[in-house]
């Protein structure tokens, strides 16, 4: 019976993406990620010295089905979103992630901040 309960426990971890690392760009950004489902907000960078805030911010998003239908972002895209929303200069970048069943399904969506 304890068995079962501790066994159901991980399960019920897993689902909640709170056990298997993540992997992006190939570097360990510490993000939990779930079979079913996840969600999660990191930097963008990890280059963080004397890195201001900004006072405008700009949402981006993308969407991916694991069937080589991708739309990604490139820098002049998203210099040209930001300059649309009065954005000049870009001061810092966070990627919110959310994957369902293992990825098959993925929208990820940047967080522009500048002034």
């Amino acid at each position: 019976m304890a068995i079962r309960a501790v066994l159901l426990c991980l399960a019920a971890i897993m689902i909640m993406g709170c056990s298997v690392r993540d992997r992006v760009r190939g570097e360990n950004r510490g993000s939990a990620r779930g079979i079913i489902y996840s969600s999660s907000i990191e930097p963008y960078s990890q280059d963080f010295h004397n890195t201001p805030v900004g006072t405008k911010s700009l949402v981006v998003n993308s969407h991916m089905l694991q069937v080589r239908v991708s739309g990604e972002w490139d820098t002049d895209e998203i210099m040209r979103l930001a300059r649309e929303e009065g954005i000049t200069d870009l001061h810092h970048i966070d990627i919110k992630t959310l994957s369902v069943l293992l990825g098959l399904y993925r929208r990820q969506t940047l967080i522009v901040y500048g002034d």
